[in-house]
């Protein structure tokens, strides 16, 4: 089964994240049908002595609803909530995510805002497959409390999006679950296929590659250009022959 998603904007998020790549994304497994915006959100009321704006889950359920003609909906809002969760289900086909604080820990690592607002959304499609109601607390039999780099690490600190945010997977015991479930071998595949594609662009894998392994990098780089030094020696050779 192929989703039928669509997107709202809360507040001014547009700067953050690059909608038109979302929607573009190629997936078998989901569709980004429009992307809507609600512009002006309610005040935020929360006196904590903090000057930043935080909602919950009920100050923001009267502003997304779900289109006919989709199976469900996404909000994402650049603002937090109270518990400072960056995802929360707010009912059977909907959810929200923030990206307060976001970009910051991504952007220690080269990861993309938009690889994480579609990793959340290939994890809320497996939610559909496996419970299909959004809002059931039945998700947690699902998530897991460690780091495994699996769609469905909790994430419990905040940081460690970094490890299933880039080429995240699904873990054995997951696929077990999906398998319990009675999800088709096919749409696991699938999923395992498309989640293969989030991944850095290859000039930063190199960068990273380099900073893991300077040393290598090094002799690999001293060799090549040894190996090009004889080359154009012989080439050279050749021609005045």
């Amino acid at each position: 089964m192929k989703y039928k998603i669509a997107i709202v904007r809360l507040g001014h998020c547009q700067h953050i994240v690059d909608f038109k790549a979302i929607k573009a994304w190629k997936s078998k497994l989901f569709e980004i049908t429009g992307i809507y915006c609600v512009e002006h959100l309610p005040e935020c009321d929360i006196q904590d002595g903090y000057l930043d704006v935080k909602y919950g889950k009920n100050d923001l359920s009267p502003l997304i609803s779900c289109p006919s003609d989709c199976d469900f909906v996404v909000g994402i809002m650049p603002y937090r909530f109270i518990d400072n969760f960056y995802l929360h289900r707010i009912s059977d086909n909907s959810a929200v995510i923030s990206l307060y604080g976001i970009a910051d820990i991504l952007k220690t690592d080269n990861i993309s805002i938009e690889h994480f607002v579609i990793k959340q959304i290939y994890e809320m499609c497996a939610i559909k497959h496996l419970i299909k109601d959004l809002s059931s607390n039945d998700v947690y039999k699902i998530v897991h409390l460690d780091t495994r780099g699996c769609l469905f690490d909790m994430n419990g600190e905040r940081s460690d999006i970094v490890y299933n945010t880039e080429q995240p997977i699904i873990c054995d015991e997951c696929k077990g679950k999906f398998k319990k479930k009675q999800v088709q071998q096919e749409i696991i595949e699938q999923f395992e296929k498309e989640l293969k594609k989030i991944k850095k662009p290859f000039i930063l894998r190199i960068e990273r590659w380099i900073k893991r392994y300077p040393l290598v990098a090094i002799f690999l780089s001293f060799t090549m250009s040894v190996i090009i030094s004889v080359i154009a020696n012989i080439i050279c050779s050749l021609c005045l022959a």
